[in-house]
């Protein structure tokens, strides 16, 4: 047996190599999803592609998440994605997506949601009866602020799409379903 072999042994070395064999592959995973993010919220894109970068950047999300949550860009991504769905007319994963969509950006459940903004209305009415005075305030004023933000974000970029698109068609479906 060599006798210098335990002699080469450097802490540094097996530290440094150690943080090279932990981060790089983290920041490769990161670089990735951020690409394909890219190409995911692009106007123009075919449908089929928007859709795989869509779904590359959400499964790469999801290996990163460990380190730091995007919840907010994962639902932008989970909008993008049902939207191409709903242009292919895929109307069950559109559906999905939009589900997950806004479960990343509120942080809730559709029917939990629904049940907010259901007893925030009951308490407004409960006001104006009570003292005789409007308080006028948005349905989504129930989620808290950052919350509502989020919801409208989707809302904002679910609004260049056409009215009478399947997406918009998609999404509406969604709702009510939530509702009754």
């Amino acid at each position: 047996m060599n006798k210098d072999a335990g002699r080469n042994f450097s802490f540094k070395s097996a530290f440094t190599w150690c943080f090279v064999a932990l981060v790089v592959p983290v920041w490769i995973i990161g670089f990735t999803s951020s690409i394909f993010a890219s190409t995911c919220r692009k106007p123009g894109i075919a449908e089929e592609r928007k859709i795989r970068a869509c779904s590359i950047s959400i499964t790469t999300s999801y290996l990163t998440s460990l380190i730091a949550s995007e919840d907010r860009e994962l639902a932008i991504l989970y909008l993008e994605r049902g939207i191409a769905q709903s242009r292919l007319d895929r109307s069950e994963e559109a559906l999905v997506d939009f589900r997950l969509a806004i479960e990343k950006a509120t942080g809730n459940s559709l029917s939990k949601l629904a049940e907010r903004i259901d007893a925030h209305e009951d308490l407004l009415e409960l006001y104006q009866s009570r003292t005789g005075r409007l308080h006028a305030q948005s349905r989504l004023s129930a989620l808290g602020h950052s919350v509502s933000r989020r919801f409208e974000e989707l809302i904002l970029r679910l609004i260049r799409e056409e009215p009478t698109s399947q997406a918009w068609s998609n999404w509406e479906q969604l709702l009510k379903s939530t509702v009754s």
